[in-house]
């Protein structure tokens, strides 16, 4: 029915919320307009128990404000040329339905941190105060974002149209809905594009010790086609000024791109070599804190804002980069977040590990296209929540298989007794294309659990010395926590080895009675490993020192000269789970890339824009996960015919 109710009219009226922003009136621009119209179905209302969940079919994504109505998003993207300016955007609806419902609308829940130390909870516990407000929700019908990255390897500026076609009054319990809107949009096109140099496609950045063990690859690629050359950090660092070396490094990125037209960058160094940005990001979620910077390397990645601006990622000034206060006070930083170069690291600590790299990078892109174990898929999973319903790892496990329905996939599971590390090390020793692992993490391994069980089984770094994969090299992802903290340090492992030991499956039950008493000692004498919690709450803490800095799992993988790893990704920090948001819901992103890309870094700013399209408030888990390996690998390598003479 069409009638609405008089005290929500003039609500309604201004369902299509924002207003125009004036931009500029520079004379060297056209000002356009672009027009959509969108058609979508009714409302699907579903009982949830206590609640009600509403959803559309055309819904991109949900609103998942934790504690408030999770209600569809219709997300429309549009792309214009670099240096355009965006002036208005309006979201026009010509009819609103109501419809009264018989539960409140299911509340998001709070995201889910994949470590066992905080305790969450699987329902979902409503904002009390929204709950009982007489307005809409949300306020308005739609927002936008404008931000300037990479489609298809161009520079495009985004304008992300995110249209709320179901809102709710708590109070009266009621629905408002549209089926149909019309997006009209007023831009101002430069006259002359935006046209950067053709040079280089892929420059490698590292210091100036690891230059000769790196020509190889560089002759490597530019005998494929793909123009290639070295910039030292030395070079970088006299020739460039800026707040510190990072941005220094990042500022001279910006001119490779512009002089150059790079679109691959390769770092070269563990973090001591080269620095990584720390980013000042605080949340507050089941009563607890996290104020941890958080190792990224999306700070390189993305150069420019939405005016096509340099992104400093230190709007207000204050030293304090990336800074982002989440369900906590605080002021943000203006930051764009959309890659704007393919950005990789090997963060080798010695000319022995960059051999080893180019050694397996030139063998692989020269020897993997037409393999057959190359179409293998390994999916690793068990109950990362015990307390939750389902076995959440290998739940999404089924869903990478899914995406991944032309590869031959082999599940070791928790469930069925197979995830072992002898087993994990047989099956990525005939070989596979690519492993999904779905569990949780930690800065020298990966673990999770039976179901409904506490007890772990683990897969660590000794383990990695049973692959002997040598040359049939996968690409992983780790959904999971710390498997990349590149920043891991000797005090820390130090204290979590032992502590992996003490609650390890084959510890606790061939030597569970002197389990129990060695940790009643030391917790006796307050030495539990469990109980230590080491972490930096520096503003923004410096590089370690390289004799203290410990490999961390993620880059173990692939520095081993035998085996492991071609590439993967991982966390540098601790995770959050679920497959609508957090670290699955990124691996989801990652694989749902492959079939439209050709290199690996073009999959990961692929899966980087998709998450931060459909869940823009997660900057935590964008901003942690990184590519440790080679971006522009070219992914199951060259066809060999297609080498350059």
């Amino acid at each position: 029915m069409k009638k609405i109710l008089p005290i929500l009219i003039v609500v309604i009226l201004v369902f299509s919320g924002l207003g125009a922003v004036a931009i500029t009136d520079d004379k060297t621009y056209i000002e356009k307009v672009e027009e959509k119209s969108i058609v979508i179905s009714k409302p699907i209302i579903e009982d949830a128990g206590q609640y009600l969940t509403v959803n559309i079919n055309e819904a991109t994504s949900s609103i998942l404000e934790p504690g408030k109505p999770m209600l569809p998003v219709v997300t429309q993207v549009f792309s214009f040329q670099f240096g355009t300016k965006i002036k208005s955007v309006d979201v026009i609806i010509t009819e609103v339905y109501e419809q009264v419902l018989s539960k409140e609308i299911k509340p998001a829940p709070e995201p889910k941190p994949m470590d066992d130390k905080i305790q969450t909870k699987e329902d979902s516990v409503k904002n009390q105060i929204l709950y009982e407000s007489k307005g809409l929700y949300p306020l308005i019908g739609y927002n936008y974002n404008i931000a300037s990255g990479l489609e298809n390897n161009e520079h495009v500026v985004y304008l992300i149209v995110n249209w709320y076609p179901v809102r709710y009054s708590p109070v009266y319990n009621m629905i408002f809905y549209s089926e149909n809107a019309d997006i009209k949009i007023t831009y101002e096109e430069p006259k002359s594009p935006v046209v950067f140099e053709d040079v280089y496609d892929l420059v490698i950045i590292a210091p100036s010790e690891y230059s000769d063990a790196l020509q190889p690859l560089v002759d490597h690629k530019n005998s494929f086609g793909l123009e290639t050359t070295i910039k030292t950090t030395e070079a970088i660092f006299a020739e460039y000024e800026g707040y510190d070396d990072i941005e220094e490094i990042k500022y001279f990125i910006k001119d490779a791109i512009e002089n150059w037209g790079v679109k691959y960058v390769l770092l070269v160094g563990s973090v001591d070599k080269i620095p990584i940005r720390t980013t000042w990001i605080v949340m507050s979620w089941y009563n607890h804190y996290w104020n941890e910077s958080i190792l990224t390397e999306l700070y390189y990645a993305d150069v420019y804002d939405e005016f096509g601006d340099f992104c400093s990622w230190d709007s207000d000034g204050d030293g304090k980069f990336g800074e982002v206060y989440i369900n906590c006070p605080g002021g943000n930083d203006t930051v764009d977040l959309y890659p704007d170069v393919h950005i990789g690291r090997l963060a080798c600590s010695n000319i022995e590990e960059v051999n080893i790299v180019v050694d397996k990078i030139i063998y692989y892109e020269t020897s993997t296209y037409g393999k057959s174990w190359f179409n293998n898929i390994l999916l690793l999973g068990g109950d990362t929540f015990p307390h939750w319903n389902g076995n959440e790892g290998e739940i999404l496990n089924l869903m990478i298989e899914e995406i991944m329905s032309d590869f031959v996939a082999t599940k070791l599971w928790c469930s069925t007794l197979t995830f072992w590390a002898w087993k994990i090390n047989q099956e990525i020793n005939k070989g596979v294309g690519f492993v999904d692992y779905s569990g949780h993490g930690v800065e020298d391994g990966m673990g999770t659990h039976p179901p409904n069980s506490n007890l772990w089984i683990m897969y660590q770094n000794h383990d990695l010395d049973g692959l002997y994969n040598t040359n049939k090299l996968p690409i992983v992802f780790f959904d999971a926590c710390l498997t990349a903290k590149l920043d891991y340090n000797k005090s820390e492992a130090n204290v979590y080895q032992t502590s992996r030991i003490l609650n390890s499956f084959f510890f606790n039950f061939v030597f569970k009675p002197f389990s129990r008493i060695l940790k009643s000692i030391l917790e006796r004498y307050n030495l539990n490993p469990k109980q230590m919690d080491i972490k930096s709450n520096d503003m923004n803490p410096g590089p370690r020192d390289g004799d203290d800095l410990v490999p961390c799992f993620a880059w173990n993988w692939i520095r081993k000269s035998n085996g492991g790893a071609i590439a993967n990704i991982g966390a540098t920090r601790t995770a959050f789970g679920g497959f609508d948001s957090g670290a699955g819901k990124m691996s989801i992103e990652f694989f749902s890339t492959y079939e439209s890309c050709e290199t690996l870094g073009e999959m990961w700013s692929n899966a980087q824009i998709g998450y931060n399209m459909d869940v823009p408030w997660d900057l935590f888990t964008l901003e942690e996960f990184i590519l440790l390996g080679d971006p522009s690998l070219v992914v199951g390598g060259y066809q060999m015919q297609s080498r350059q003479r």
